[in-house]
């Protein structure tokens, strides 16, 4: 095969498959790959002020307040370490867990 025709090859697969790089064999670029940590939508408990962590059902000022006392005390390393948290216990636990995180 020329080297023209392998050129006007190439060039018709970028025209066609925008964002799939023909080197790395058909990868989807970055952002479309799966999540990270950048993009992750979950609160990190260890970090999160009163304003993020009302959001999460169950829990309101007091017991935000309470989960930054417990983790000022000792960080969280696991996302059931919150139930060290006076007043949240499994059910409470099991509502937040999909939207929790720590790092």
């Amino acid at each position: 095969m020329s080297t023209r025709v392998v050129a006007a090859i190439l060039a018709a697969l970028a025209f066609f498959a925008p964002g799939m790089a023909i080197a790395d064999g058909g990868v989807p670029p970055p952002e479309q790959g799966p999540p990270t940590e950048a993009r992750d939508a979950r609160i990190n408990i260890n970090e999160a002020g009163v304003d993020e962590l009302v959001e999460l059902p169950g829990i309101g000022p007091s017991r935000a307040q309470a989960i930054i006392a417990e983790r000022e005390k000792r960080k969280f390393r696991r996302v059931e370490d919150i139930m060290r948290v006076p007043g949240i216990g499994r059910k409470t636990f099991g509502r937040i867990r999909g939207s929790i995180r720590v790092r």
